[in-house]
Formats: C-alpha cells, structure tokens, sequence
C-alpha cells in the first residue's frame, strides 16, 4: 500500500514539476513581460517627430504623440499638437503601437478591387447598346 501512495505522490509531483517548466518556457518563448515588449518597441521605433506611436496605459488611457527621449525606466512622448511632455514609465504601459491605418497589402487590395470597379462600369457602360458586346 505505501509502494502505491509513494508512486502516486511521486506522479503527481512529477507532473507538476513539468507543467511548471513548461509554462515557463512557453513565457520566455514569447518575448518575456509587457513591459520588456514596450522597452523593445520603444528601442526600435526610435526617436523624434517621425517616431510616431499610440501608447495604452494600463488605467485605459490611451495618448498619442511621438517619442522624444527614451530611457531605461521610462521614455518621453510629446503630443505632436501642443507639445506638451509625458514621461511614462514603461511598468504603467500596457500596449504601444504605430499609429495608422491599413495596412499595404490592405491598400493593395482596395486598390484592386477599385480597379476592376472601374473596368467592369465601363465596360457596361460601352457596351449597353451592342447585344453582341
């Protein structure tokens, strides 16, 4: 009897164990914490007018500017309307992302679908006369 509960408590410690590496390692497979995640945005994006993002605070408040210093803590967005400074430390961030709109391949197919648009109005519209059009 104790050979079983010895094997059973060491099944379900096992198990455990290897559940917890395992979400562990799914962690540090995607890229660590939110806060690691803005630090290497904020790095690539850069700086200045052109370094243009909208941040999402984790309060919901969502500001748009453009980053004009960054840190190791913290980096600095200035609202691109009035000027006006914002530190934010990067633990208060909760998502940071270009501003914009659609995307190219987005564009690319709107583009086409306009196309073919066009070409099927004016084949119509040439051809509303001729039954052999």
């Amino acid at each position: 009897m104790w050979k079983k509960l010895f094997s059973l408590a060491l099944v379900v410690l096992l198990c455990h164990a290897g559940e917890a590496l395992l979400v562990r390692n799914v962690r540090a497979c995607q890229g660590g914490t939110v806060e690691d995640k803005v630090k290497a945005f904020v790095a690539k994006r850069g700086t200045g007018p052109s370094a243009k993002v909208t941040v999402k605070l984790k309060d919901n408040t969502k500001l748009k500017g453009y980053i004009s210093q960054a840190g190791d803590d913290s980096f600095t967005l200035a609202d691109s309307k009035t000027g006006q400074l914002r530190t934010l430390n990067y633990q208060d961030v909760a998502e940071v992302k270009k501003p914009g709109g659609l995307s190219l391949p987005a564009k690319i197919g709107i583009g086409i679908g306009v196309a073919v648009g066009v070409l099927a109005l004016v084949y119509v519209i040439g051809c509303h006369d001729d039954p052999f059009c």
